[in-house]
């Protein structure tokens, strides 16, 4: 059976739950609570994971344990030990440089200054093929204020259009799993 990693990344505990930078984390918890499939400590992989299949293809979500500017530190022994090519990989996260409530998908590229990407990168060697799925959460307009910016939960209408992105890539996940990626581009890029 084939084989596709997703991984929401995000930081752990109560203290990020639901913040601008958790996008990630709360489209997998999103996704398994509907399905059903409670994510299993791993100490080994530094995260909850857990497998279901879908569309014939074996699929298992991944929220790292550990702080998102070391998220490598999960990725890659999971990558490792699952023996799953780059290409069957999907890194879910926030991306600063899209409008608050965009979902959009990218292959392959460099971290775009994000370092949850920036650590897989470099723990992988420098490899950068996987797929990304970017839940847009807007920018403070000043980047001396991005830090503090990002690990808040921000306004109603932000949580609503945060939600909102998180759905539609809840929408195109099967797509992007069973390898129809140009359907899930068309499908979430005409959104």
């Amino acid at each position: 059976m084939d084989k596709f990693l997703i991984a929401g990344l995000g930081n752990p505990g109560t203290r990020y739950a639901k913040t601008r930078h958790n996008a990630g984390i709360d489209l997998v918890n999103l996704f398994t609570e509907r399905n059903s499939l409670e994510l299993k400590v791993n100490k080994s992989l530094k995260g909850k994971i857990n497998s279901l299949e879908i569309s014939k293809v074996e699929v298992f979500f991944l929220v790292p344990d550990i702080f998102m500017n070391h998220s490598g530190k999960s990725l890659k022994p999971t990558i490792k030990k699952l023996n799953i090519e780059l290409e069957k990989v999907l890194i879910i996260h926030d991306d600063l440089d899209l409008p608050s409530g965009t979902c959009k998908l990218k292959s392959g590229g460099g971290d775009g200054g994000h370092n949850g990407l920036k650590s897989i990168i470099e723990s992988l060697g420098g490899k950068k093929d996987f797929k990304r799925m970017r839940l847009g959460i807007g920018h403070p307009g000043n980047s001396n204020l991005v830090n503090k910016y990002v690990v808040q939960k921000g306004s109603l209408k932000e949580r609503q259009e945060r939600l909102s992105a998180i759905e539609n890539g809840i929408e195109v996940l099967e797509f992007l799993i069973a390898g129809n990626w140009d359907m899930a581009l068309n499908i979430l890029h005409s959104k």
